[in-house]
């Protein structure tokens, strides 16, 4: 008796995984909002490299943040619909009856998409960059609160020891209360020593380690693997 009642409740499990894991098959989402922000501590850091990005279209944008945001949200968008089934409208399907940020991405709330789109799912993206190294620890005679001993034998006023965290917020039509919040963090494994090659894949072709944490892209990808994983 006992037997069949773990086989019963490992059956219910396994039931609601999967249906959970089927939640957005074929369901169509459109994107009301995604911010990109670089903790001000660290963004000096990545500037020292702005002139190696593109001038981007509009001039109130910053170069670092238009190429990567748009790099990221095509592996963000990529990733959901091959994982979990979903399919993501197009930025630009709701014309002008949206908001537009500096970098063409949609900046709406959700009463506002509710209001003017014509979805049954709506998606907002929060993504953050912020550093494993408070700079109120790395002064002459500091006390660190986080553990640094990653950082032997790197200039700690040279290193970068970046977060990452993406957020995802979904709603559905009937409210603004969202139906699912998740999110995915990914700290570097080692520090960064800040060059040209934190950032490949972006200012240049060469390759990145999908899997590893020591670019940009590399460890961006890291935190999505971990964002899917609560879908």
């Amino acid at each position: 008796m006992k037997k069949l009642f773990v086989t019963i409740c490992i059956v219910i499990i396994s039931l609601a995984l999967q249906a959970q894991s089927q939640k957005y098959q074929n369901r169509q989402l459109a994107l009301i909002g995604f911010s990109y922000d670089i903790n001000k501590e660290i963004k000096p850091d990545f500037d020292k490299f702005a002139d190696q990005f593109p001038e981007p279209e509009n001039r109130k944008a910053d170069r670092i943040i238009a190429k990567a945001k748009e790099y990221t949200w095509y592996m963000l968008k990529a990733r959901l619909e091959q994982e979990t089934g979903m399919y993501i409208l197009p930025l630009s399907s709701h014309g002008r009856s949206f908001k537009y940020d500096e970098y063409n991405f949609p900046d709406n709330s959700i009463s506002r998409a509710l209001k003017k789109g014509n979805s049954r799912y709506y998606m907002r993206v929060d993504f953050s960059i912020s550093s494993g190294i408070p700079k109120g620890e790395m002064g002459y005679g500091a006390e660190a609160t986080t553990d640094t001993s990653a950082l032997k034998g790197v200039g700690i006023e040279n290193a970068c020891l970046p977060i990452i965290n993406i957020e995802v917020t979904i709603y559905n039509d009937k409210g603004i209360i969202p139906i699912q919040k998740l999110s995915g963090k990914a700290k570097a494994e080692t520090p960064w020593e800040m060059g040209p090659s934190i950032f490949n894949g972006l200012i240049n072709k060469k390759e990145f380690n999908r899997e590893g944490t020591d670019t940009l892209l590399g460890l961006t990808n890291c935190a999505i693997s971990k964002l899917l994983k609560q879908f």
